[in-house]
């Protein structure tokens, strides 16, 4: 179970814009090992767990964290595109 707070635990505003930063943080968030994959490996593992309770909580524990952290990156990104000019973003899609 979780409850989400809604209020980030670091309020971070990027001094300007900037979409070539926003694009690499999507591939943290998203990409093969990034931290909503590895936050699904922890919760699966969490569920799974047949060992000690201890385990599955330390499991559990990780899981949420990696959550977190994919939630603050996933904040950063818009923030990051704010105000940049729709050529710069096309751009850094390249």
């Amino acid at each position: 179970m979780f409850r989400h707070q809604k209020e980030l635990q670091f309020e971070a505003k990027p001094d300007r814009p900037n979409p070539l930063i926003a694009k690499y943080l999507q591939e943290l968030i998203g990409g093969q090992y990034g931290e909503m994959s590895v936050a699904m490996q922890y919760l699966f593992q969490g569920w799974s767990c047949r060992g000690e309770e201890k385990y599955k909580d330390m499991l559990m524990d990780i899981a949420t964290e990696e959550i977190g952290h994919a939630e603050m990156l996933a904040t950063m990104v818009p923030r990051l595109l704010e105000g940049a000019p729709v050529e710069d973003q096309e751009a850094a899609m390249q």
